[in-house]
């Protein structure tokens, strides 16, 4: 992940200047895609968003207006933050217009005290971004040997949600388009908090794009398919914007998904294998708590599925009212 303008701040390099930030003390949570050392105040239109400027302010202009303007432009165009060197334009302080005017457009500006060489700031922090990219990319790399291995061994839906929640540490839900889930794990958090009401959560979540954030949910999500047919959205339950990371984790493990669906086309639906599966566990005692399979069971509406069954599909038929009474009867005669 790119360093924030408060990353900067604390490097060596930057630090020998004695840094006070003057304006925007808010925003220092920026990211920085790269450092750009500029002298000339129409210098906007060069850049791409999310640079951190360093002046020395010697050709800034004088007239209030003037000043203004240099700070909008900058901060229409997205950059990140301006460090300006004190000594050779302006001697202890920076003008009131340009102060005021950052914070107007809540752009960070960093006062360099003593005189440091900008070479060094420029080097410390392009490799410090340089070294983030790799690790992301090495981190992407891992990603990719992951869920490679797992489609060739053929892994069901549910070790894959599995291994979404682990290499994540978020509940990660698996659902189809009918907001009915197919497969989760709440990543060590309760069951049945993380399916409570879930239809009805799940509808309000609408990102717009293919995989997004909702940062009313806190919800990262990515619609699951193939050849033009979507069958199901895969949601991380981050509660947070996501990192690349995460964002390449998600989308790994739709791919993985949407290959195994098309691998197994002809073989149990993903739905009925999610209904299997719950019915199996409920008869092997494999859940701790009677609540958190009956939440499981109303999550994917087990027994709608059930009732719309072929009445040759026996394990569909199960009335599953009797298996949760059975299931708690059953946990109750042994203490549990």
């Amino acid at each position: 992940m790119l360093p924030t303008v408060d990353d900067v701040l604390q490097l060596d390099a930057v630090r020998r200047g004695q840094p006070h930030v003057v304006a925007g003390a808010d925003r220092t949570g920026n990211r920085v895609r790269w450092v750009h050392v500029a002298e000339v105040t129409d210098i906007a239109h060069l850049l791409h968003g999310g640079e951190l400027v360093l002046t020395t302010g010697i050709a800034l202009p004088d007239e209030p207006e003037r000043l203004r303007a240099y700070i909008a432009e900058l901060a229409e165009v997205g950059v990140s933050g301006l460090m300006i060197e004190l000594g050779r334009r302006y001697a202890t302080v920076l003008p009131p217009a340009l102060i005021a005017a950052a914070e107007e457009h809540g752009l960070p500006v960093i006062v360099l005290a003593h005189e440091p060489a900008f070479v060094d700031i420029t080097e410390s922090v392009h490799a410090r971004i340089v070294r983030e990219q790799f690790a992301e990319l090495r981190a992407s790399e891992r990603l990719h040997e992951i869920f490679t291995q797992l489609s060739v061994e053929g892994a069901s839906t549910d070790e894959v949600v599995r291994q979404v929640a682990a290499l994540g540490g978020h509940p990660v839900v698996l659902e189809n388009l009918a907001h009915q889930v197919l497969a989760a794990d709440s990543g060590g958090s309760d069951p049945a908090e993380l399916l409570s009401a879930w239809e009805t959560r799940s509808r309000a979540v609408r990102p717009g794009r293919r995989t997004g954030y909702d940062p009313v949910s806190g919800w990262l999500v990515t619609m699951v398919g193939a050849r033009g047919e979507d069958w199901g959205r895969l949601i991380i339950d981050l509660g947070a914007p996501p990192s690349p990371r995460e964002t390449v984790l998600i989308e790994r493990a739709a791919t993985t998904l949407a290959l195994g669906r098309l691998l197994d086309r002809h073989a149990e639906s993903v739905e009925r294998q999610a209904h299997g599966t719950i019915i199996a566990r409920i008869l092997a005692h494999a859940y701790s708590d009677p609540q958190e399979a009956a939440a499981r069971a109303r999550a994917l509406e087990a027994r709608r599925a059930a009732e719309a069954a072929e009445p040759a599909e026996v394990i569909d038929l199960i009335p599953l009212d009797e298996v949760f009474d059975q299931y708690a009867d059953d946990r109750r005669a042994v203490g549990e």
